[in-house]
């Protein structure tokens, strides 16, 4: 099939789209699309984003047929939706358009429109084997003739004397995908309980058809093996098959690992790195290892990772290789500010930082060795390889080592675990959140015990306020088991709160999520290193403020009766002021036959301009439509094509210009068809 007809395809299928619900319900021709993709980024090692698709998120309450027009100012269909994260979707874009102009055109109409960025596995390779471990266990040997430090390690052979695991427990490996026949894998990959292998049939209801071993997102098949090698040596540090005479040990030698490959032998789309978690969250896997990273910020992929904090999902990242400073210059996944993320760096056998890793005091959250690191690879082999990829799989296989030990822990709980237990060093002071290496034993050794004492809830909390932020404040608790604080914001005094921010080890935190003149109430919770949480702290409130406040602008007028009150201007006598054509009060408007309103306004010095009103039509064909738009000083941009039948409310917000309009107009070719609109308001801010 041509591109030309596939993009034909898209309108005769776009309102089969408003019935999808699960991830792998897509366009017809979204697998065509996907591997010509695939086939672009195999061609060019150095793409950096998908030139063909745009992540978009439509705004709360845009209904399907505004989607499809919004679609349709880029040229393309709407390819996929992905779970968890309301309103995100995947955009096809005409070739002739181009991606930055496709972003450009849709921002004004949608949250957010961003690159499909390429991402990549994060490793320095190294192909020498030798069958050592000194990240689990060193005891001063030599490593690639290197004399190690002993107990430059994460401890695991002696938390193995508390737990080695649960066969049951499932850990995602998010990656290349892994050689689930490698013999010391396969009696850890996850068969799926659900699944009757080969019978066509998504017998278990997840979305994905006869997923046994998890799912290749790459090649958009349910056999996820690995061909390059990266993902078989994450998952043999993770959880390799322990104590069974071959190979090495993984930090888990008892767990179900789940093969989630989105990367290909040039890197994967950001599109399927979403499915992946998104695959996550619908599963209830709670943690996954991803050793891989790359492009920009992508509001969608950190949408989707806090999304899976609903089902308490852990997010173990490599920090990076390029030996700079995430603080400065941000490394993705690792750098997004969610507490449900562990970013690693990697350290060598005496406790080093490697010189390829990336720190950050604040960005990066702890150690794990990471350099000539021994563990399974493809063709059923071992190989050395270094990287903070090597580094992540130690942390993530911990963090499932205390999630099983500790079943009722949050996700908060687990995480506050990880980072207070590190084992401080010299190289990463300063350099990492916690100073230190991660360490097994002490995360396990009192996770699950006797100890039923809650911490003292915190005192002394303060809220101050700015513009667009509250910065909090209180006293250090004295416990000496005190792993961390948890700040819970509520929008109600005395009530109704929620958790904000979880893994704090340090007694202030800055809230960045607020809205000016909204006021929000805060408490702070304490938890200890066995899971044991304080009551809540007293309440302290802040009401941020900023950028001089909202203005209203114009409102519609049309209670005089008529339009030129309220400076409207029309194109013929089919635009009316009626009685009944108001959502309130005595008048609204209405435009039918080819015809409009249009208000022009002054909005030059607002930042940002609110339109907002009510509208609904009635007896419009499947080709006619209320158009809203305004003018940006140079074209007329779209805010939505709709054919609702009952009023509904609408709110956009757009850049401020001298030479603003905002136009109402119908294309329908006859009188009892139209669309009426009433109550608006446009404010500056």
């Amino acid at each position: 099939m041509s591109l030309r007809i596939a993009a034909a395809c898209f309108a005769a299928t776009l309102s089969a789209l408003g019935s999808v619900a699960r991830a792998q319900d897509v366009h017809p021709v979204a697998p065509l699309l996907h591997q010509r993709s695939i086939e672009a980024l195999e061609a060019d090692p150095a793409l950096r984003y998908d030139p063909s698709t745009l992540l978009v998120r439509f705004t709360p309450g845009t209904d399907e047929a505004s989607k499809e027009a919004i679609a349709r100012l880029v040229g393309g269909g709407r390819l996929r939706r992905f779970m968890h994260v309301e309103g995100l979707e995947l955009l096809h874009v005409r070739s002739t358009l181009g991606i930055e102009a496709a972003q450009t055109a849709l921002v004004p109409h949608v949250r957010y429109a961003e690159p499909n960025w390429v991402l990549r596995s994060s490793r320095t390779p190294n192909d020498t084997y030798f069958n050592l471990q000194y990240g689990v266990h060193n005891t001063g040997q030599s490593i690639q003739g290197v004399v190690g430090t002993p107990d430059a390690d994460v401890d695991g052979a002696e938390a193995w004397d508390l737990t080695t695991g649960e066969a049951s427990y499932r850990i995602a490996v998010i990656d290349t995908g892994a050689q689930w026949s490698h013999p010391d894998l396969s009696a850890n990959v996850w068969v799926n309980p659900g699944e009757v292998a080969g019978n066509g049939v998504d017998d278990d209801g997840n979305g994905y058809i006869d997923d046994v071993r998890g799912w290749d997102f790459y090649s958009r098949d349910n056999d996820p093996d690995d061909s390059d090698g990266h993902g078989t040596h994450t998952a043999g540090t993770i959880g390799a098959v322990g104590d069974n005479g071959i190979g090495v040990a993984g930090v888990n030698w008892s767990c179900k690992l789940v093969p989630l490959r989105f990367l290909g032998p040039q890197g994967g789309y950001t599109s399927d790195a979403l499915l992946a978690v998104n695959y996550c969250t619908t599963n209830g896997i709670k943690v996954s290892n991803n050793s891989w990273g790359g492009g920009g910020f992508s509001q969608a992929l950190y949408d989707a990772i806090n999304a899976s904090k609903a089902i308490g999902h852990i997010f173990v990242a490599a920090a990076g290789n390029d030996g700079r400073n995430n603080d400065s210059t941000p490394s993705y996944p690792g750098s997004y500010n969610l507490d449900n993320i562990i970013s690693v760096a990697a350290t060598d056998n005496r406790d080093g930082l490697a010189s390829f890793s990336n720190y950050g005091a604040s960005s990066v959250d702890v150690g794990a060795p990471g350099v000539n690191i021994a563990s399974t690879y493809t063709g059923s082999n071992y190989v050395w390889l270094s990287g903070t990829s090597m580094a992540s799989p130690h942390v993530a296989g911990i963090v499932a080592l205390v999630y099983q030990r500790n079943p009722g822990w949050t996700y908060g709980q687990v995480v506050g675990r990880i980072l207070a237990t590190a084992r401080p060093v010299a190289s990463l002071a300063g350099r990492c959140v916690t100073g230190g290496v991660v360490n097994a034993y002490d995360a396990l050794n009192t996770g699950g015990g006797g100890d039923i004492t809650p911490p003292a809830a915190p005192t002394g909390l303060t809220a101050t306020a700015g513009n667009a932020t509250v910065a909090l404040d209180w006293a250090n608790n004295t416990e000496s088991d005190l792993a961390g604080y948890t700040v819970l914001r509520s929008t109600t005094s005395g009530g109704g709160y929620a958790a904000l921010a979880s893994g704090l080890t340090v007694s202030a935190y800055t809230d960045n999520s607020v809205t000016n003149g909204t006021t929000y109430f805060y408490v702070v919770r304490a938890y200890d290193v066995t899971g044991n949480v304080s009551g809540n702290s007293s309440q302290a409130s802040a009401t941020p403020t900023g950028g001089g406040g909202p203005t209203t602008l114009f409102q519609d007028g049309f209670e005089s009766g008529g339009y030129t009150v309220g400076g409207w201007t029309r194109t013929n006598s089919s635009a009316q002021v009626l009685s009944d054509a108001a959502r309130t009060g005595a008048y609204g408007a209405r435009v039918r036959r080819t015809s409009e309103f249009v208000k022009s306004l002054d909005t030059s010095g607002y930042a940002t301009v609110t339109v907002s009103y009510d509208c609904r039509t009635s007896g419009l064909d499947s080709n006619e439509w209320l158009y809203v738009e305004y003018w940006n000083g140079s074209t007329w941009q779209l805010l939505e094509a709709t054919r609702v039948t009952s009023w509904q409310a609408r709110a956009w917000n757009v850049p401020g210009s001298a030479s603003f309009r905002l136009r109402f107009r119908c294309n329908a070719n006859q009188n009892p068809e139209r669309g009426d609109y009433d109550n608006v308001l446009i404010v500056g801010s």
